[in-house]
């Protein structure tokens, strides 16, 4: 599964391409360049920048042709659910992220019970 947050290169890698296409760079049916030149562009190996690809098509983002290329896949409904998830997740992140910095203040309390 694609996370919005993680650390993993190949991860980041990947939301990125995904970012390309829901901003229209690449569009429905297109097909992508290829693994070393998708990993000369981001500057990283062209093990982790497959690793990357392979979290598409894991995810049915990408379709891979063995003859011709990896093409984006054409179902535009699955990209909106992808998207939709992805931002749920996002919210969720930042919802979290605002709860750690507590609401102490907000109660009337004090920085550390002063």
């Amino acid at each position: 599964m694609i996370k919005a947050d993680s650390a993993k290169r190949y991860n980041q890698l990947a939301v990125e391409l995904l970012k390309k296409t829901f901003n229209g760079y690449y569009r429905l049916g297109d097909r992508l360049p290829s693994t070393r030149e998708l990993a000369k562009q981001a500057g990283v190996n062209p093990n982790t920048m497959q690793r990357a690809l392979q979290v598409l098509q894991d995810e049915k983002i990408l379709v891979k042709q063995s003859t011709t290329g990896r093409y984006v896949t054409t179902d535009i409904q699955h990209l909106k659910n992808i998207r939709n998830r992805m931002l749920e997740q996002i919210k969720q992140n930042y919802q979290e992220e605002i709860r750690s910095y507590g609401n102490e203040f907000e109660n009337g309390g004090a920085v550390n019970g002063k």
